[in-house]
């Protein structure tokens, strides 16, 4: 059985809005962690230029920065789960687990994931 998708028109900017004051946060928590060497991205991002879709992954992708040869910046991908019990818990992240398909600024969702998105829309409203 496959699963039913919704496409909704010029959503990644309206999803890049929702998460933005998450995004933020995230951002803060990294500054707080930064002299211990990790870094914590909220998102993951798959480009197929073949088929003009990028694939975007909520979650936590955790990464140790290191200085390389002549000073250049190494991005080492640790894992999803919090490298260092010492390091403070990271804020939380309504978006965990979302995955949505981007074409041309439109999105493509799973049924699931609409109803999550909706929810989230109308409580932003009210």
């Amino acid at each position: 059985m496959g699963r039913n998708y919704v496409v909704l028109k010029e959503g990644y900017q309206l999803i890049m809005e929702l998460f933005s004051p998450y995004r933020r946060k995230i951002y803060e928590y990294n500054s707080l962690i930064k002299e211990t060497g990790y870094y914590l991205k909220p998102i993951h991002l798959v480009v197929k230029k073949e088929l003009n879709l990028k694939y975007l992954y909520f979650g936590r992708y955790w990464y140790r920065v290191v200085r390389g040869y002549h000073g250049r910046i190494k991005w080492i991908y640790i894992g999803r789960e919090k490298p260092d019990p010492n390091l403070p818990e990271p804020p939380l992240n309504p978006f965990e687990g979302l995955k949505i398909i981007v074409s041309d600024g439109d999105i493509l969702v799973s049924e699931y994931i609409y109803k999550i998105l909706t929810t989230m829309i109308n409580r932003k409203v009210s």
